[in-house]
């Protein structure tokens, strides 16, 4: 059954259910430019009888197709080394053409914890480390499988081993990427990088994570995606805060904060906004962020997606995804618009969720409407039917 399901013919985001990690895909250019954030391609994953999904398979078997007969990625984004974000990435590499890496340094920088590194990460660093030397030997003639692009502040960008690399290879926080292997999108998509910031480089792995406001254009209609990697509660707010600092300047950058889908942090983590500060005897809720969230949902009507099981719970040492964050979540969408990948269209039946851009704006292509009893079937199609609200602040597209 899972065989059938294809990429869409319109720009789009698919959400896999590929266990509790991260695995997006997005539809740049519809059969011919995919873009790959994270991946978690789990063993199990191949035995039919289980949930998960084999992304890796199914990358292969749905993706464009070059002259040479293998499948075509254009580009494969890295937000954190962490194993559920980069899990069968060397698998992928032997299987797929990809165009393009981009990545931020911390996966080289923090030696300390190299050996911790799983061997998919460790396969990603290398073929980055292949890619940067490529590039360094022939910086005016980068083919596609050579490309890269490292994201990170100045001071890292102007190191030794980065600093020599073209321009055109590097990006910083509060820059906007609109070329993708070669390829110029400036009219069809738009990357805002939010972080990693400058002090991320000393932080833990899930706080150096990329995080992106990707917006897909179609004519004058665009739709956002926001990711934030493992990101915690601090950093999260500091996205915000810094972004908002952006009004009034010459490079207003508040349109990148806007969503018309979120995927959640950390796969639905509490930490998001559960935060014990240096005076706190425990762990808060920090209503500021939700504040935040909730005014960036375009019209009101964003979804949240929670990429992970839907084993909800908030006991002790339980990792995520977290009852309480869920709640939290809910509280802020429409019903019907919080969403997690195993349980969607249902627990026992799940199935990529998936977000069309079209001259409408965006639109869930919402597998529950088939499952729906016919008492559920208003709620479930007025929760599908996306908004057609501009955001409250439209600035920032185009911006150089």
């Amino acid at each position: 059954m899972s065989n059938t399901f294809q990429l869409p013919k319109k720009r789009a985001a698919v959400y896999w259910p590929i266990g509790t990690g991260d695995s997006t895909s997005l539809v740049l250019r519809p059969g011919q430019l995919v873009m790959q954030i994270d991946l978690n391609h789990m063993e199990k994953a191949e035995n039919p009888a289980e949930p998960e999904w084999p992304i890796v398979d199914h990358l292969v078997r749905v993706l464009p197709k070059q002259s040479n007969g293998r499948p075509y990625l254009a580009v494969f984004v890295l937000t954190h080394p962490d194993q559920d974000h980069v899990r069968g990435f060397q698998e992928l590499l032997n299987r797929v053409d990809i165009g393009e890496l981009w990545h931020t340094p911390k996966i080289f920088r923090d030696q300390k914890n190299q050996e911790a590194l799983c061997d998919d990460a460790r396969a990603f660093r290398e073929e980055a480390d292949r890619r940067r030397k490529a590039t360094l030997q022939s910086p005016n003639a980068i083919t596609s499988g050579n490309r890269l692009r490292v994201i990170g502040h100045d001071n890292i960008l102007f190191e030794e081993k980065y600093k020599d690399l073209p321009t055109t290879c590097k990006s910083r926080p509060g820059e906007i990427v609109t070329i993708v292997d070669g390829f110029d999108l400036s009219r069809e998509f738009h990357a805002f990088i939010h972080a990693p910031f400058s002090d991320d480089q000393a932080a833990d792995r899930n706080n150096t994570s990329l995080a992106l406001n990707i917006v897909l254009f179609e004519g004058e209609h665009y739709s956002q995606f926001f990711f934030f990697g493992d990101r915690e509660y601090p950093t999260i707010k500091r996205i915000f805060e810094t972004t908002e600092a952006t009004e009034g300047t010459e490079r207003d950058n508040r349109g990148y904060l806007y969503w018309d889908a979120m995927l959640c942090a950390h796969h639905c983590s509490k930490a998001a906004m559960y935060w014990r500060g240096e005076a706190d005897q425990d762990e808060i809720f920090k209503p500021d962020i939700m504040a935040f969230f909730e005014k960036y949902s375009r019209g009101g009507n964003g979804y949240i997606t929670s990429s992970s099981h839907s084993d909800f719970g908030d006991q002790d040492g339980k990792n995520p995804p977290h009852a309480k964050a869920r709640r939290r979540y809910e509280a802020i969408v429409k019903a019907g618009r919080f969403l997690c990948t195993h349980e969607y269209p249902s627990k026992n039946a799940p199935w990529p969720i998936v977000f069309t851009v079209d001259a409408s704006g965006v639109s869930l292509d919402d597998q529950r409407v088939k499952q729906a009893a016919p008492a559920e079937l208003a709620t479930v199609i007025a929760a599908a039917r996306g908004g057609s609200q501009p955001p409250l602040v439209q600035i920032g597209f185009g911006a150089s």
